[in-house]
């Protein structure tokens, strides 16, 4: 038995080396020969099994001698490759003795053999050294490896869909515009009206968090300092007006905030055609923030000396996560995000064509260009010294900026000295230029002289000369001050028109206030008179 056992192995091994060296047209035809074989096996199988019309709704009865007889439960080992199956500890019963109870045929135990499994299960026996005995049938003779076979697919009843040209092109002419789409289309694929209402969400959002944070500085920092019962002692160098200066006008800037602008924002988001006059409704109020700026940097110089020590523990009292100087900067950063996210709603209008929301969103966004330019300006008036009268009642800045001047009212024989003039709603300023700008220093304005603008008056000079072009006059109408005048050059045309344009501004608006104040039943009519 073991010499047979031995030729079988050898058997086997010279018949696997006789089919690695034969030629490739050989192991084709072995191919498909296998392939038609287990083609043929499947289709008798599938024939002996199919149940006749006697058949139906009884179990049939498999005797022992029957090929079905050779079926086994599925233990999975089958499905392992074959590095693992040896490893498998599971053995599968192939003893079809009468014991085994009779089978009932159903359509899902149709079953083919597998030559690939049978190879692999015979590479297996021969690796552990010999034949395995589960591959035996109870005659001796090798059982194959059986898969399961699916049960019968239903008869195809409906035609199988090709695409015409028709669709074909259609979908080529898609999938063209598919490729065509950009970054920036797919960025506008958000609606404009539902991307307004973000913008304003987030406007109304962002002005409650400035809210809270302006109160983090009145309520707590202001409150401390006030508090003569502080456990916490305010330096000495900070008691003499100095905490003032600090905190500038940011009471005053919180309140409004608080008590009416926030209500007003939050009542834009059901109406958000309200948002752009309500910026030009509030367009002095925002000049608070050009007094603010104005105060900024002597207050940043003041918190930088006592921002490690006093505030310090002043903010560990009151356990804010901010130190001083980040909650001062807020109003100055708040004014910047009015500007951005105007501009975000102009263009919102523009994309939707809301005519009516355009013109108003496009005076909104010029107020918070302004703004931010007045408050840089007042930086330059801060920086005027010697003028007695208090420099914030004059109004707001409408110009600043150097021209050739020369006292008197007449063109003839000009010869101007470079003075800085100021142009407020209530006064003209005349000083005079100490240093000059550089990356570190600013310079300074010596006051000179001013006339006010309601005893003012304006004489645009015209001459052929290009030498004493672009002069224009201004005097004073006081009788106190008969003589006081000035011949000013701007140094280009353009210039000239800026400051001709709002001097005549300025002055036909004291008019206007004059006759209000003198017959103002005839000045309401005027105005409520129709121009055709």
């Amino acid at each position: 038995m073991e010499d047979a056992t031995k030729s079988a192995v050898r058997r086997r091994k010279s018949d696997r080396h006789t089919r690695n060296v034969e030629d490739p047209s050989t192991k084709r035809r072995s191919s498909m020969s296998s392939i038609m074989n287990m083609y043929g096996r499947v289709q008798r199988l599938y024939q002996a099994t199919e149940p006749g019309p006697s058949d139906v709704g009884g179990p049939i009865i498999v005797g022992t001698n029957s090929p079905v007889n050779k079926r086994r439960v599925f233990s999975g080992r089958k499905w392992l490759p074959p590095p693992l199956r040896k490893l498998s500890g599971g053995k599968v019963d192939k003893n079809g003795g009468s014991d085994r109870p009779p089978l009932k045929k159903t359509p899902s135990d149709k079953k083919f053999k597998s030559h690939i499994c049978e190879m692999e299960n015979k590479y297996v026996g021969l690796e552990s050294g010999g034949e395995d005995e589960s591959l035996k049938d109870h005659n001796g003779e090798e059982a194959e490896e059986e898969l399961e076979l699916p049960p019968p697919m239903k008869p195809i009843t409906e035609p199988i869909l090709i695409p015409t040209d028709d669709v074909q092109g259609q979908r080529e002419q898609h999938n063209e515009k598919q490729s065509k789409l950009s970054v920036s289309d797919l960025a506008n694929e958000e609606p404009v009206f539902q991307k307004r209402e973000h913008v304003i969400q987030e406007l109304v959002e962002t002005e409650r968090d400035y809210v809270k944070d302006l109160k983090k500085v009145i309520e707590g920092y202001i409150t401390l300092m006030r508090d003569p019962e502080c456990d916490i002692v305010m330096p000495d160098d900070l008691r003499d007006g100095k905490d003032k200066i600090i905190f500038g006008n940011i009471e005053a800037i919180y309140e409004w905030h608080r008590d009416c602008f926030l209500k007003a924002l939050e009542g834009c988001i059901p109406h958000p055609e309200h948002l752009g006059p309500l910026f030009k409704r509030y367009e002095r109020k925002l000049l608070m923030y050009v007094v603010y700026c104005q105060n900024k940097p002597v207050s940043d110089y003041i918190v930088s000396e006592y921002i490690d020590t006093y505030f310090e523990d002043l903010r560990v009292k009151l356990g804010h996560k901010l130190q001083l100087n980040d909650l001062l900067i807020k109003p100055v950063q708040r004014i910047m995000k009015y500007q951005l996210l105007l501009k975000e709603l102009y263009k919102c209008a523009e994309k939707a064509k809301l005519t009516v929301e355009i013109e108003a969103l496009r005076q909104a966004t010029d107020i918070m260009h302004i703004v931010p330019k007045a408050a840089n300006d007042m930086m330059d008036v801060g920086r005027l010294q010697g003028f007695e009268g208090k420099i914030t009642a004059q109004g707001k800045l409408l110009l600043h900026g150097p021209l050739l001047c020369m006292e008197g009212t007449s063109g003839v024989n000009f010869k101007g000295k470079e003075l800085h003039v100021f142009l407020f709603e209530q006064n003209i300023i005349f000083s005079e230029t100490v240093g000059k700008k550089t990356q570190f220093t600013n310079p300074k304005y010596i006051y000179k002289n001013q006339i006010q603008v309601n005893k003012m008056s304006l004489d645009e000079l015209t001459s052929d000369d290009k030498e004493i072009s672009n002069l224009f006059c201004v005097k004073s109408t006081d009788p106190k001050t008969p003589m006081l005048a000035y011949v000013c050059q701007a140094a280009t045309s353009k210039l000239r028109s800026d400051w001709l344009h709002n001097l005549r501004s300025i002055l036909q608006t004291q008019r206007d206030f004059l006759k209000a104040l003198q017959s103002p039943i005839a000045y309401q009519k005027e105005l409520t008179k129709d121009p055709s």
